[in-house]
């Protein structure tokens, strides 16, 4: 067993939409509003089929295969919807958006001993809102929206760009995150070390796309032990999931 010591790290890189914000909560209540508003199915069928349709369009973005403004609308277009209904959905997110309950702790915390920098997708006027209703803006020394930046993830390129920021090294850094596809993909193409939030607390997945992981927590508050002490826990090696969208 791994005896304490002081960390390695100096930068924290940490998610959003997964990570800090409780995503699947915030979603259903931006898409139960949605549903009320605008469509007359079923809530069941109605929330099937977003999702049915969300998720194959956010592996063609991690892929390059479409931007963010197609997603936003092809979505909507295809569940019968126009932009009115895209811009609403949009809003919803933001105004329902909730952290999860020791993220705040978790990031007052770390941010007295660690430099920190918010590394998130999505839309960029989305994302924004969420931090102002959070209210956790202030403990990140930088917030890098990857859009903002003519990026995304699973990008390496987005990590070297928020490590320029703040003068950083690779070898300093550690990203933190719910997808071992986007946040775990990011970490190995720029070389820096991941931690995996895994909430749902399950069985190792299956090694399908060699990401190395050197964490797996199952919430934020375990970050502050097990980073600050840099003993690994649940450490395993070149885990991959095939992960939802955030």
């Amino acid at each position: 067993m791994s005896s304490a010591r002081e960390s390695r790290y100096r930068v924290l890189l940490v998610d959003l939409d997964g990570t800090l914000i409780d995503y699947a909560r915030t979603e259903d209540s931006a898409l139960r509003e949605i549903h009320r508003r605008f469509f007359r199915s079923g809530l069941r069928s109605f929330l099937r089929d977003f999702h049915a349709v969300n998720g194959p369009l956010w592996a063609a973005y991690r892929e390059h295969r479409i931007d963010l403004e197609e997603l936003r609308l092809e979505r909507w277009a295809r569940m019968g919807a126009g932009t009115a209904v895209a811009s609403a959905f949009e809003d919803a997110l933001g105004r329902h958006a909730v952290l999860f309950p020791e993220a705040r702790e978790a990031l007052r915390l770390l941010s007295r001993r660690f430099r920190l920098a918010l590394v998130t997708d999505g839309l960029p006027a989305v994302q924004r809102v969420k931090l102002r209703r959070t209210r956790i803006e202030r403990f990140f020394q930088r917030v890098v929206i990857a859009p903002e930046a003519g990026l995304r993830k699973p990008d390496g390129a987005l990590l070297h760009h928020t490590l320029s920021l703040l003068e950083a090294k690779p070898d300093d850094s550690l990203m933190v995150g719910d997808s071992v596809v986007s946040d775990g993909g990011c970490a190995r193409e720029a070389g820096v070390d991941f931690c995996w939030v895994d909430r749902a607390g399950g069985a190792r997945p299956p090694d399908v796309s060699g990401i190395p992981v050197r964490w797996i927590v199952t919430d934020l508050g375990v970050i502050w032990w097990s980073v600050s002490t840099d003993v690994s826990m649940n450490v395993s090696t070149d885990v991959a999931v095939d992960d939802a969208p955030a």
